[in-house]
């Protein structure tokens, strides 16, 4: 990848090819679709620790004799 830097006014850019920008662009959209889902299932967890009837982990292993 072949990198250039720009400087207008006081700003520094930076240009890069199109292919690595959009794989660049693609690994940060990726990034934030996994970090929505893990927001989602923590959400999730909590939701179903709240629920009555649901059992810890310590009464889980006790009964499974773990």
């Amino acid at each position: 990848m072949t990198v250039s830097t720009l400087k207008i006014g006081r700003r520094e850019y930076v240009v890069v090819p199109r292919r690595d920008f959009d794989r660049i662009t693609a690994q940060a959209c990726e990034q934030v679709r996994q970090r929505t889902q893990d927001a989602g299932d923590a959400a999730e967890s909590r939701r179903r620790m709240r629920e009555p009837g649901g059992i810890s982990l310590a009464e889980l292993r006790r009964k499974l004799g773990l």
